[in-house]
């Protein structure tokens, strides 16, 4: 039906829009990264997402769409709410102030289609050590992720 359509209203031929090949999670076996949006934490999310899943190895990195069974995309946005410090003494935002996040970001694997395979919505952690927020929120999704793949 759709590739009817398509042919219908692509009178140069048909081209696929969805290069994925996945309909199901079962079947992703290469993931691709695709765009979080302009701002500077979505691009921070997107790298440390890639850094992430390049660590734990259950999933291929696609270079492109083209090469992947499913594509990885979200948006979102986060903010500083405030700071902490374990230095009781501490007056200001110095070295030993911590940023504590708020905010969230939504993301998607998507497959054939654009048909939504798994979906996740990240926050940032209230305390812990202090990291970068995009390598933060990466964590979360890749471990969810992982939990959620059968293979």
């Amino acid at each position: 039906m759709v590739r009817a359509l398509l042919l219908l209203f692509c009178p140069h031929g048909y081209e696929p829009i969805w290069a994925q090949t996945a309909t199901s999670l079962e079947q992703v076996k290469r993931v691709f990264v695709g765009p979080f949006g302009g701002s500077a934490e979505a691009q921070e999310v997107q790298q440390a997402l890639n850094e992430e899943l390049r660590k734990h190895g259950k999933l291929g990195i696609a270079d492109s769409p083209a090469e992947s069974d499913a594509v990885l995309t979200g948006s979102g946005g986060v903010y500083v709410k405030g700071y902490y410090s374990l230095n009781p003494r501490a007056r200001s935002i110095g070295e030993d102030a911590h940023p504590v996040y708020g905010g969230y970001f939504s993301v998607e694997l998507k497959g054939a289609q654009n048909e939504v395979l798994w979906s996740y919505l990240v926050t940032p952690h209230r305390f812990g050590r202090p990291e970068p927020i995009g390598r933060n929120l990466a964590a979360q999704v890749v471990k969810k992720l992982r939990e959620a793949l059968p293979h």
